[in-house]
């Protein structure tokens, strides 16, 4: 039966900046917090809510969607639409870790002594927790498909990628980062710079003028001019890329490379007024954007602005995402989402570069999604991230504080540490990189050289202990120094 009180707790103002479907999405996890809906409660239809709020039926298709992606919601078929309370907020997984306050800090079932991070993890930034990785569920996946493998499974496929693991990918696309698209424009790769490489290729960019965040990834840039791009260095602040500056330097540019959901290396989100002068200067100029979500589903606080791609109405942006952070690097698997008009000629060109990895690993990837193991580990590891974020950071802060400043960003995978001594980051990084770790020097991502921090990894620091002893390691750096 549908809790009759729930259209009642959905109220909304039109003066507010924030849009009706994120209010509706925000109304419904207040008041599943505050008591006010529980577990099992029906919700109204998207039909009939629409009717009751006086708003577009998509709206709230919008926040259902952004719900059932998080498993806030779960849909029942013809039953309808329910809280599902004990999935969405669970707080007690089987297994523990010590934090700083001695008590035992929730860890997902999967996670055992024997598997905790060596040392060479703690601190390395970009590597998903190996410690929480479900390897039962991902062993028994992989067993079955291989014992059912069949002829058809073992010949040559479409180089785009496995059709059902693109079905599951726009789906997957759709309720969690609002990204609607058709599976034919979804291209399965081998990780981000897989798809750089290929993109680079079918866009011609040799001699091109394509924008970079500055400080931007690294590792995008080295390829881009190692192709024979020339990389325009757009400068960045708390709002993001500086779409102005990007102009003035380069007005014409063929490509900007953005990181709109979680900066690399710095955090910070995009702001809404950013992401439109953007979307509007490539719509106007006929440029392409690559989003690089290369994190985005991790978000410790405040709810996500959606993706860049979900507001293009230009049809300009290649949305990128990777299941090396979400699941392990070694996996080499990624995806594109194509605009419309660059299906065809990427059609062609894929199966000229074959840019896929193995069948085996996409169909126990596809299958992982399908099973809803990878939605029940996004919400495991947004809990169990959130933690060792806050371990991590206050471990730099306690024992380094003379010395750097932690960003105070509640998402991705990193923390940057600005130094505030007179040290280089890059003598800091390659002493303490020598004990057996293995950070980033914040300079190597820019070309400003006020950019002196480092990139610390927090994910495969499993607890207080941990972390204190590694940052007291990398306090030692700075003393003999």
């Amino acid at each position: 039966m549908v809790n009759k009180s729930s259209t009642k707790l959905i109220t909304l103002s039109k003066s507010e900046s924030q849009p009706i479907h994120l209010q509706i999405y925000k109304r419904f996890k207040d008041a599943i917090k505050g008591n006010l809906l529980k577990n099992g409660d029906r919700v109204p239809s998207t039909r009939a809510l629409a009717s009751e709020l006086d708003v577009a039926r998509g709206t709230v298709e919008g926040a259902y969607s952004m719900l059932l992606g998080e498993g806030v919601f779960i849909s029942r078929g013809q039953a309808g639409t329910f809280i599902n309370v004990p999935y969405a907020f669970e707080e007690k997984p089987a297994k523990s870790a010590t934090i700083s306050d001695g008590k035992k800090s929730p860890l997902p079932s999967s996670a055992t002594s024997s598997s905790a991070p060596s040392v060479s993890h703690i601190f390395r930034p970009g590597s998903p927790a190996y410690d929480a990785f479900p390897r039962k569920i991902w062993s028994r996946l992989g067993s079955n498909r291989m014992r059912s493998l069949s002829s058809s499974d073992m010949s040559l496929k479409d180089p785009l990628g496995y059709v059902p693991l693109r079905e599951s990918i726009a789906s997957y696309l759709h309720l969690s980062r609002g990204v609607v698209c058709d599976p034919r424009q979804v291209f399965i790769t081998t990780g981000y710079q897989g798809a750089l490489d290929f993109l680079s290729k079918v866009l011609r960019l040799n001699g091109q003028e394509i924008w970079m965040e500055d400080p931007g990834y690294l590792f995008a840039t080295t390829l881009l001019l190692d192709i024979g791009a020339k990389v325009v260095r757009v400068p960045v602040d708390h709002e993001g890329l500086i779409v102005s500056e990007g102009i003035k330097k380069a007005p014409h540019a063929k490509l900007a490379i953005v990181t709109p959901s979680h900066h690399s290396p710095l955090g910070m989100a995009m702001s809404w007024s950013r992401r439109t002068q953007l979307l509007d200067w490539a719509g106007s100029n006929n440029s392409w954007i690559i989003e690089d979500d290369y994190d985005g589903e991790y978000r410790y606080s405040g709810y996500p602005l959606p993706s860049l791609k979900s507001l293009d109405q230009y049809d300009r942006v290649i949305y990128a995402g990777t299941f090396s952070k979400t699941l392990f690097p070694s996996l080499k698997l990624g995806y594109i989402v194509l605009p419309q008009n660059l299906v065809d000629i990427c059609t062609e060109k894929a199966n000229l570069y074959q840019i896929g990895n193995s069948i085996t690993s996409q169909l126990i990837v596809n299958d992982f999604i399908a099973e809803g193991h990878f939605s029940r580990h996004l919400n495991k590891m947004r809990a169990l991230y959130s933690r060792r974020r806050e371990i991590t950071s206050h471990s730099l802060s306690e024992i380094l504080g003379q010395e750097v400043e932690v960003n105070s960003h509640k998402n991705g995978m990193h923390l940057v540490a600005k130094i505030v001594s007179d040290h280089s980051d890059i003598d800091i990084a390659t002493n303490f990189n020598q004990l057996g770790y293995h950070i980033h020097a914040l300079s190597k991502w820019s070309t400003d050289p006020s950019q002196n921090g480092l990139i610390i990894g927090f994910t495969n620091v499993p607890n207080k202990k941990a972390a204190d002893e590694a940052a007291k390691k990398l306090k030692s750096c700075f003393t003999k120094i």
